[in-house]
């Protein structure tokens, strides 16, 4: 745990939270509304007020999307690189909790697990390019373009990777359904990648770059499908249901 006695926060308690309360803020606040199973939650730190158990921030720590890919280099054999998954901040702080939380949950991972050797971060180019990364010290690392779905009926949002993935077939069924009844509106958004490192001798395999000017919204894009494929498909789902 660490205290902060912070000016304008007020008294702070930092610690690590569980799983399922992380999951629970993350999935009831924060702008995307989901948790992803797979890797998140690994670590959480949240924040809260001396003798609450009310918790007024949290940060979650989780595996990459692809946790064995070789994405840089250590002469720790264990070394890993984590990812912060998602962070929420609740309105009683304000925005300027932010960058605090990063830099003492850091401070808080790197004891708990010296293997981690560095955090990446990816900035959602609907909400930003990432300012509060630059304000955390994080290192900047270039863009690219992900391409989301959004259901016009409910509104929920998809990344693309769930309408294509076959490895689940309830999310395959479910979207490819809502894709043929043409309820899906396709758009893409910048992405940015940000990488913290905690140990000099953590070499990303990446070139750093200068950071990004202030830019965020999204951009129309024209998905094109293949019906019959997506029908043939669906169709060998359901027949082994």
């Amino acid at each position: 745990m660490i205290k902060i006695n912070s000016k304008n926060l007020g008294i702070l308690e930092i610690k690590e939270v569980s799983k399922e309360i992380a999951k629970d803020l993350i999935v009831n606040n924060h702008y995307s509304g989901k948790w992803n199973n797979a890797g998140f939650g690994l670590y959480n730190f949240g924040y809260f007020r001396p003798g609450s158990d009310i918790c007024l921030g949290v940060a979650v720590f989780g595996y990459t999307m692809h946790p064995k890919s070789k994405l840089f280099t250590h002469p720790n054999p264990n070394a890993i690189m984590l990812e912060l998954n998602r962070m929420w901040i609740s309105d009683e702080l304000g925005k300027n909790a932010e960058s605090l939380l990063i830099s003492k949950s850091l401070k808080l991972l790197s004891k708990m697990n010296p293997n981690v050797v560095a955090v990446q971060s990816f900035a959602d180019g609907r909400v930003g390019c990432g300012t509060i990364y630059k304000a955390s010290n994080f290192k900047y690392y270039g863009s690219h373009k992900t391409i989301f779905a959004k259901n016009k009926r409910t509104g929920e949002i998809n990344h693309k990777m769930n309408i294509t993935r076959m490895d689940s077939k309830s999310i395959y069924i479910r979207n490819n359904v809502s894709l043929l009844l043409g309820d899906l509106q396709f758009f893409k958004v910048d992405t940015y990648r940000y990488i913290y490192p905690l140990c000099k001798h953590f070499k990303p395999k990446f070139k750093q770059e200068v950071y990004p000017e202030y830019k965020k919204g999204i951009e129309a894009y024209d998905h094109v499908v293949n019906k019959e494929l997506v029908k043939e498909r669906l169709k060998g789902f359901i027949d082994e249901l």
